[in-house]
C-alpha cells in the first residue's frame, strides 16, 4: 500500500530515497516533502493502539514509543509478529513500566522474554556496523528541534544504513507516525549534522537488538 502522506525535510542535511514535491512544506526553497514510499509490513505506528490501558490510564499510544520501537525489533529479528500492546500489558504485569513509559533496563528486561539481546550504548560507529548488518537500534532522543522527533522523552527505531557522499546514514522508523519521520534517511553523526544532535547528555542512549 502507498504511502498517502510525506515527511517535510531539509535538504541541507538530509536525503530522500523516494523523490521530492515543492510547495507542500512551510520554510525555505530547502525545505522540500519527501514522497513515501511502500509501508513496511514490520513498522508499529503507537497511535493505533489504545485498547489497553495500564492501571494508571496509560496507552500504548501515549506511552509506548519505546514498547513500540522493541516491537519493530521483535519483528524483524524474531518474525514474531508481536502486538506492542502484549508488550505493554507484560510491561506492566512484570513491573518493568517506570510511570511514563519503559526505561533501558525495562527494555532489556522485555526483550529478552522474546528473544533478543539489548545492548545500550553511546558509540556511534558500534551503532552504524549494526545497523549495516541488519540489526535494529533503538535510540532514546531528548526533546530537540532540529529533526521535530519529540518536545518530550521519546524512542524512535532505526534499520538500516549506508553511507552517502562520505556521510554515513541511517533510516528512521518513528513510531509516532503523525511525525512522518518513516523510511527517512538522515546522517548520524553530530559532526555531519546527524541526529545523534538528539542524544541526551547523559549515559547511553542507543540499544542495538540483535536475537539471542
Amino acid at each position: 500500500m502507498l504511502w498517502r502522506w510525506c515527511s517535510c525535510i531539509n535538504l541541507d542535511n538530509t536525503s530522500c530515497d523516494t523523490s521530492t514535491a515543492s510547495g507542500k512544506c512551510p520554510g525555505g526553497s530547502n525545505i522540500k516533502c519527501c514522497v513515501a514510499g511502500k509501508t513496511p509490513a514490520w513498522y508499529i505506528n503507537q497511535g493505533k493502539y489504545t485498547s489497553y490501558v495500564s492501571p494508571d490510564g496509560a496507552t500504548v499510544a501515549n506511552s509506548g514509543c519505546g514498547i513500540s520501537s522493541l516491537a519493530m525489533g521483535i519483528r524483524l529479528l524474531t518474525g514474531v509478529n508481536i502486538s506492542p500492546e502484549t508488550l505493554f500489558r507484560e510491561g506492566n504485569q512484570y513491573g518493568y513500566y517506570c510511570g511514563s513509559g519503559f526505561c533501558h533496563g525495562d527494555l532489556v528486561n522485555l526483550g529478552r522474554l522474546h528473544g533478543l539481546r539489548v545492548s545500550w550504548t553511546d558509540d556511534t560507529e558500534a551503532v552504524f556496523n549494526a545497523l549495516k548488518k541488519g540489526l535494529g537500534v533503538i535510540f532514546h532522543v531528548r526533546p530537540e528541534s532540529k529533526y521535530h522527533f519529540t518536545k518530550g522523552g521519546h524512542y524512535i527505531f532505526l534499520y538500516g544504513a549506508k553511507i552517502q557522499d562520505k556521510v554515513k546514514k541511517v533510516y528512521v522508523f518513528d513510531p509516532n507516525g503523525y511525525n512522518n519521520n518513516i523510511y527517512v534517511l538522515f546522517p548520524l553523526k553530530s559532526a555531519d549534522g546527524g541526529i545523534q544532535v538528539a542524544q541526551k547528555q547523559t549515559g547511553a542512549d542507543f540499544a542495538i537488538l540483535q536475537k539471542k
